[in-house]
């Protein structure tokens, strides 16, 4: 538990100092098994370019996943415009380098205990390899219990989908989180949603599943909004009823 405790307070601590524009609200941690069948299913799912844990780090005991969901306002903001929000992509760029920070953090506060750690990248090269991945960190949120996916292909963990993920991966044992046995997901529980269908400015959400083509031109197209951030993200699917778990 002590380990456990100092993983946490560590996430916890950088989102409520983060140092960014972008504000949070509790973050999420849950823990994998880094031997557990799963990661050999995604390879299946995925497809055999998604690394197991072990592949990446052999001496991997278990996968830390994390998630930094954004505050309210942003999500009611990106919510409210049809329009690439300038705020939310910065968010995404914000977030992704506090992520970074905590898990150097991490990495650094492990040694000195004799843990080992390592930070899967996802090397994303779309001009070579298309939208093949090393790494997902929603398949590895979803493996640690953080949530179920919804149609839209997002994460809906218990404080929603509107955030950021990031995986450690460690040389100590830490009990795995249970997964949910519920989807969160109000489609797949059988009510009537579809909202992110119809918020998908590129038509890329689908009830057979996510147009990654369509979706990536997009986010391509509103770089070009702010380009002073150098990033590109939308969100737009994001922010109906499972942004912050409303559902």
């Amino acid at each position: 538990m002590e380990l456990k405790n100092k993983i946490e307070n560590i996430i916890k601590k950088a989102a409520v100092n983060p140092g960014t524009e972008t504000r949070y609200r509790e973050p999420l941690i849950g823990y994998a098994s880094a031997s557990d069948s799963i990661f050999d299913e995604m390879k299946k799912i995925i497809g055999p370019h998604h690394l197991h844990p072990k592949e990446i780090f052999p001496e991997a005991k278990t996968v830390v996943s994390f998630f930094l969901p954004f505050e309210k306002e942003l999500v009611r903001l990106n919510w409210r415009s049809s329009e690439p929000v300038k705020e939310w992509i910065l968010a995404k760029g914000e977030t992704d380098l506090l992520i970074g920070e905590i898990s150097e953090k991490l990495t650094a506060e492990l040694a000195k205990d004799g843990i080992e750690a390592f930070v899967p990248s996802i090397v994303f090269d779309y001009k070579n390899k298309g939208f093949d991945i090393t790494w997902s960190h929603k398949s590895a949120a979803y493996a640690a219990g953080l949530g179920t996916f919804g149609v839209h292909q997002m994460l809906i963990t218990k404080a929603g989908c509107s955030g950021r993920f990031g995986t450690i991966l460690i040389s100590a044992k830490i009990p795995p989180t249970l997964r949910p046995t519920e989807e969160f997901c109000r489609h797949k529980k059988g009510e009537k949603c579809l909202v992110c269908l119809d918020r998908c400015p590129a038509g890329a959400v689908t009830i057979k599943g996510l147009d990654r083509e369509k979706c990536f031109r997009l986010l391509q197209e509103n770089e070009k909004a702010f380009p002073e951030l150098n990033q590109h993200a939308c969100g737009k699917c994001a922010t109906g009823p499972c942004s912050l778990r409303s559902c």
